[in-house]
């Protein structure tokens, strides 16, 4: 029987890939209602105060504009529904600066059928491909980074899960002669994965470093030796 340390560990590892998976995607659902919600609310109280520079509203033109911006705020929250995972065909054709985002929803609608030490990688990658997407936001598609990026995210790493999730369940845990079973396979697979992400993530902040280094070094020699500034 499991001791109480054991069951509370176990809580604990549960609700940390809980915080992993549901609240980015909850938090970006969040941010895409909000903007719309001030969007429709703005337009409301613009048409409104149009209006009312050629017409005074009054108190029903007043209860019938707030009237608007409880129904516009309704309905701005509830037709935006949570982003569905692409296809992973799809992932392809996805421009750079959505891609990570997007393997990321996809990777994480995978994981239910993933072994457990293959979920804990896949984790940690969909957290590097968050914090991914705004490194790439004006990386040049022809970048040989941004190559890099594109073949691992939106093929290799597809590639590796998708050949697993096909597999029937009943061969994912068998080891053949020489080779190790798909579920080991797949979670080495992953690891190497996260531990290139991870070297990407390190070379783009060092790029950007290199960059801030030598602007300020620019700026050190035009404005500390040009006599004329």
């Amino acid at each position: 029987m499991a001791s109480n340390q054991q069951v509370l560990q176990e809580a604990q590892a549960v609700l940390q890939r809980y915080r992993a998976e549901k609240l980015p995607q909850q938090a970006r659902l969040m941010g895409r209602r909000l903007k719309r919600l001030v969007a429709t609310d703005a337009a409301i109280v613009m048409i409104a105060l149009i209006i009312g520079m050629v017409h005074p509203l009054g108190t029903s033109g007043i209860i019938l504009t707030l009237f608007a911006l409880l129904l516009g705020s309704l309905l701005a929250v509830l037709t935006i529904r949570p982003v569905q995972p692409p296809k992973v065909e799809e992932l392809q054709k996805q421009p750079l600066k959505l891609l990570p985002d997007r393997t990321a929803t996809w990777l994480s609608a995978q994981k239910p059928a993933l072994p457990a030490p293959a979920r804990r990688f896949a984790d940690a990658i969909g957290q590097k491909l968050s914090r991914l997407t705004p490194a790439v936001d004006n990386l040049p598609e022809q970048n040989p980074a941004a190559l890099q990026i594109r073949k691992l995210v939106s093929e290799e790493l597809p590639e590796l899960v998708q050949g697993y999730v096909d597999l029937p369940e009943s061969l994912r845990k068998e080891a053949r002669e020489g080779m190790k079973s798909p579920d080991s396979q797949l979670t080495a697979g992953l690891d190497v994965i996260n531990q290139a992400l991870e070297r990407i993530e390190q070379d783009l902040a060092s790029h950007d470093l290199d960059k801030l280094a030598t602007q300020q070094r620019f700026l050190e020699l035009k404005y500390k030796t040009d006599p004329q500034l």
